[in-house]
């Protein structure tokens, strides 16, 4: 068949080519009715505008997609080599490297004391509160009263 790409673009089953009765024509091809009415149809079939939008959307959102991966390939690499660990071939593996650090961590006994805390605060050097101090004199008034 000839011209396949075009029949296609038309939405005919062929294309039929007709030359001149006395061949000093080129040959032509004609569309009737029934013909037109198939073009017409193809190309309200054919959702190439949108097909072409959703694609253009569908290759914002895959270098969108590639940036946030990238993004965090790059943070989990930091976050093993602060560990102090030597990085496996997928990020997978590496989060779970991670996991597995951080779950070492909060099992581990052997980290920072916090002071223990019975709800009062004790004066500082004679201050109450941490930071009145009751020798001042404008603090002195209210006994001088």
């Amino acid at each position: 068949m000839k011209y396949p790409k075009l029949s296609a673009l038309l939405g005919l089953s062929e294309i039929v080519l007709n030359a001149g009765i006395f061949g000093n024509k080129k040959p032509f091809a004609k569309l009737d009715e029934d013909d037109l009415a198939k073009v017409e149809e193809a190309l309200e079939d054919s959702e190439t505008e949108s097909l072409r939008e959703e694609l253009n959307q569908s290759k914002e959102n895959l270098a969108t997609e590639k940036q946030t991966v990238s993004a965090v390939e790059n943070a989990v690499e930091q976050a093993l080599q602060l560990a102090g660990l030597t990085a496996k071939e997928t990020l997978v593996e590496n989060i779970a490297l991670l996991g597995e650090k951080c779950k070492e961590y909060g099992d581990s006994k052997n980290r920072h004391s916090t002071p223990e805390n019975n709800g009062t605060e004790e004066p500082t050097n004679g201050l109450i509160n941490g930071y009145i101090n009751p020798n001042d004199a404008h603090n002195q008034i209210i006994n001088s009263i």
